[in-house]
């Protein structure tokens, strides 16, 4: 047995699901499972009503008649694999009502939104490679789609959640990247996800700035353009105000210079 009492348990989530009790993995592989350790871990220090579970597993109209014995069995299962990495047996406290990890717990969620705070604050103080690092460091814990594989209503609003999450830090770190004037690598990531999320008014301003910014001003006038037609013809919606603001603004030239929109107090 690994001598790991004060090592954090560690639950990787951007991506599919995996554990660690310090340097060593945890066989817990089955979904539910996953989501209930999932679940506590994400309300560490909080006990979790049976309700709870019962509805993020499952659904309360879809929840089996035997949901809170399932659950003592998957309760079960989380401390018997962790309990071969630590000899304490009440890694998941049972409290009247419901369950606590009783842990101490970090996750790459957690870090994700660490780096995003601490990306956001450089960008704020003018420490643009001190907010670039964060951004790409934030960025580099996602291997793949969140909670991959793992049902149930409480894993799909989280996976949306954490994607929008990752959305957040993919537009932070183009708009530093605007702000440094790497106007290339910027246009890259762009670039890359319009092709995925075409109507996006947010991506096509980022894309627009950056083309003018670049000296290719006539390029983001009819990239406006293409993506008003593409708004009006397939969806019957003209550009929003900040959008056709941003377009008046580049045909007068008098666009402000690149900052972080996302850390703007």
């Amino acid at each position: 047995m690994s001598n790991t009492k004060m090592t954090l348990l560690r639950l990787s989530m951007l991506g599919p699901v995996q554990v660690w009790f310090g340097a060593d993995p945890v066989a817990i592989r089955q979904p539910k499972p996953q989501t209930l350790l999932a679940m506590l871990a994400r309300n560490a220090g909080r006990v979790v009503s049976i309700d709870e579970l019962i509805d993020g597993l499952w659904g309360v109209d879809d929840s089996p008649d035997a949901a809170v014995a399932a659950i003592r069995n998957f309760v079960w299962s989380v401390r018997r694999q962790l309990a071969v990495h630590d000899d304490r047996p009440d890694a998941v406290v049972s409290v009247r009502g419901g369950y606590r990890l009783a842990l101490p717990v970090d996750t790459d969620v957690d870090a994700a939104e660490r780096h995003r705070h601490a990306a956001e604050m450089a960008c704020a103080a003018g420490n643009l490679v001190g907010a670039h690092r964060e951004a790409r460091a934030g960025l580099a814990l996602w291997r793949g789609d969140p909670l991959s594989g793992i049902p149930g209503p409480w894993a799909a609003v989280e996976r949306a959640r954490l994607r929008r999450l990752r959305r957040t830090l993919q537009e932070l770190a183009i708009e530093i990247d605007l702000a440094a004037g790497e106007f290339d690598h910027a246009l890259a990531e762009v670039e890359a996800m319009r092709i995925t999320d075409p109507y996006c008014e947010r991506l096509t301003a980022l894309m627009m700035t950056a083309l003018h910014d670049s000296g290719r001003r006539a390029e983001a006038l009819a990239l406006y353009l293409e993506a008003r037609q593409r708004l009006v013809t397939d969806l019957g919606l003209e550009p929003s105000a900040a959008l056709a603001a941003l377009h008046q603004r580049i045909l007068t030239d008098d666009v402000a210079p690149p900052r972080c929109a996302s850390c703007a107090s």
